[in-house]
């Protein structure tokens, strides 16, 4: 499953063999071993894989926030291993959308000032009407003088995905975005998340644990020890779920053989 993959034009992120270690020599774990992979232009991909398979570490390497030890990730276009800190921080700010578990908004700012701080970070004043338009997709255009603290745990991830988009970028990434929400809730902001996305024409990459957030997904990758092991397209909860529950016997497998070798 580690093979690259055809790449097309439109994918807009694309990891070619890229390899990531962290420690010394002597204590060395790899996190990503040789992955490729293309994600194409107007898709959703749920991520998925047990606890130490490389999931965030894939995400982090893909959106710029950490360096592969080696392989190459190209990002809208540019090369992420010739750029500066300084310039991949731009990209960052102008090009990446970031949906956390964690909500992330800045008590003292109003939802309309959550949403504009990414372009405010960047130099940039808010075209007229862009806040209040993206606010409008994630349907909290009456919310935008409330605080966060006066907002639902749903309606604060709405502002988090608003914050996302507001500098229409070319992806965006989330890590278990809908953890700290309710069922109906996080089934609510899912759909949100996919229809504010493809709807535009962007990008989305979830990583999660969760099943039925990966249903909604056009595509399920599935990472063991840090590689590619599987992937299913329009799965359903049940179908990726069962998968999981393969990787996880697979996993221990793979543990025991390592325990054996080393003893």
């Amino acid at each position: 499953m580690n093979t690259p993959p055809g790449h097309g034009l439109d994918d807009v992120v694309r990891l070619i063999r890229v390899h990531r270690a962290y420690g010394t020599e002597h204590n060395r774990v790899v996190a990503l071993d040789d992955v490729s992979i293309g994600f194409r232009r107007g898709t959703f991909t749920a991520v998925m894989g047990p606890s130490g398979s490389g999931k965030s570490t894939l995400l982090q390497c893909a959106a710029g926030l950490d360096r592969p030890t080696s392989g190459s990730i190209i990002l809208d276009g540019l090369e992420l291993a010739g750029l500066s800190e300084k310039k991949l921080t731009r990209l960052r700010r102008e090009r990446i959308g970031f949906v956390f578990q964690a909500f992330n908004l800045l008590p003292a700012l109003t939802v309309a000032d959550n949403v504009a701080l990414p372009l405010r970070l960047a130099g940039r004043r808010p075209e007229r009407g862009a806040v209040e338009r993206v606010l409008e997709r994630v349907g909290l255009a009456d919310r935008a003088a409330h605080r966060p603290g006066e907002l639902s745990g749903g309606q604060q991830q709405r502002v988090a995905i608003a914050r996302a988009l507001v500098t229409d970028p070319a992806v965006v990434f989330g890590d278990e975005p809908t953890g700290a929400l309710d069922t109906r809730t996080a089934l609510e902001v899912l759909r949100l998340l996919r229809e504010t996305v493809l709807d535009a024409g962007q990008t989305a990459i979830v990583v999660t644990h969760d099943p039925v957030v990966a249903s909604h997904a056009d595509r399920v990758v599935f990472l063991a020890d840090g590689r590619i092991v599987d992937e299913l397209r329009g799965a359903s909860a049940e179908t990726v779920a069962e998968r999981m529950t393969h990787l996880g016997a697979w996993a221990e497998q793979s543990d025991a053989r390592y325990a054996g070798g080393a003893v």
